[in-house]
């Protein structure tokens, strides 16, 4: 058996897209296709510059401009907010409500300077005057 030896000059590219990704080589092509990353499951994106803070206020404002049931729980903000943003967490939400009633009982232990709602009592809270909707 002889043996000849050669080389071969190679040249290729390849090409990374949204969901696929393609090799060439000289003229052979092939292409791998696969579903792009989706985002974190479980994971609160608000957008940049907004804060679970900014959701809070909103949603306050919402319950309070489309009912005269004022005062109002965590809980109905909570179910209120829950169906733009599926990703909330309770406890989460709960402790955010708490740091933003300076006169509520653990405060304390959440505070945020953040003066959104006062404590009625009995899981009750009443937004604040100065964040009242002019006109409901």
């Amino acid at each position: 058996m002889q043996e000849i030896t050669f080389s071969i000059p190679v040249s290729g590219i390849i090409q990374i897209g949204e969901g696929s990704i393609t090799v060439i080589v000289n003229r052979a092509e092939t292409s791998i296709s696969f579903e792009p990353e989706k985002e974190e499951v479980g994971r609160l994106s608000l957008g940049k510059g907004r804060t679970l803070y900014d959701v809070i206020l909103e949603t306050a404002i919402e319950v309070v401009k489309g009912s005269i049931m004022e005062p109002f729980s965590a809980a109905e903000l909570y179910h209120n907010a829950l169906e733009r943003h599926p990703n909330l967490k309770r406890g989460t939400w709960n402790s955010h409500v708490i740091a933003s009633a300076p006169n509520h009982p653990s405060y304390k232990h959440h505070s945020s300077n953040r003066d959104y709602f006062r404590y009625a009592g009995d899981g009750q809270y009443r937004l604040d005057p100065k964040y009242m909707p002019t006109n409901k």
